[in-house]
């Protein structure tokens, strides 16, 4: 279970997910945020067997240090290739010669994202289709739709860095919190700048945890104010 989250702003990128793997009755904690060179990070949603055959096909990647613009197509064809790599291993593969039915025995969904002179989202599909997302908020993963409904709200809203990673690290909170996707702590996240890519540190994170719930506050003291919306008993 996965939730990764994406959120551009004008020098940047802000990049978080949750970092929970589970396996039976056993959980653990896992980065799922990888770099691919100084200046771009990846992250990836779906089964755990095509996300690994994905990375290992990554790590041997000559071309790796370059732009995101230069490798979209390889990139992408490292998916599709880990893809059907599973499928010709897989034994229910031979009852089912439906596309879309294929696709589902081997779940992925990507996430890029660079910031060399503009910020990018590169997001592809199972299937190995390449697409940019330009200037909106990106997620994958369990809880991918909670996501989307929060950031929606912000939609319009021109975010600096610090306020991005806030924002960032409460929507994962409160995805985790529903306690319906099977996510869970610690919170990673990370910037993605024209000067290369960084993991914001434990201390950074425990100050976000702090804003968050400072915030969750604030909007509970208004909720329950008698002078909310300037409303009269």
């Amino acid at each position: 279970m996965t939730l990764i989250v994406a959120i551009p702003v004008k020098d940047g990128v802000i990049f978080g997910s949750d970092t929970q793997v589970t396996t039976g009755p056993v959980r653990a904690s896992a980065t799922k945020i990888l770099r691919l060179n100084d200046h771009v990070i990846w992250g990836a949603s779906g089964e755990l067997a095509l996300i690994q055959r994905v990375a290992e096909s990554l790590e041997g990647f000559p071309n790796r240090g370059q732009p995101l613009t230069t490798v979209r197509d390889m990139l992408a064809q490292f998916v599709q290739k880990a893809v059907q790599e599973l499928l010709n291993l897989d034994f229910r593969t031979q009852f089912n010669r439906i596309p879309n039915d294929l696709l589902d025995l081997h779940p992925g969904d990507f996430l890029f994202v660079e910031c060399r002179d503009k910020p990018r989202i590169l997001h592809i599909l199972q299937n190995g289709t390449p697409e940019w997302i330009e200037g909106r908020f990106a997620a994958t993963g369990n809880g991918d739709l909670f996501a989307h409904a929060l950031l929606q709200k912000y939609a319009g809203v021109k975010l600096i860095r610090k306020h991005a990673k806030l924002l960032a690290y409460k929507v994962i909170e409160e995805a985790i919190q529903v306690g319906a996707y099977g996510l869970g702590p610690p919170i990673d996240i990370w910037t993605v700048t024209p000067d290369g890519v960084e993991q914001v540190t434990n201390q950074e994170i425990a100050a976000l945890e702090d804003a968050a719930h400072l915030l969750r506050d604030r909007e509970v003291e208004m909720l329950t104010s008698d002078s909310t919306l300037g409303e009269k008993e």
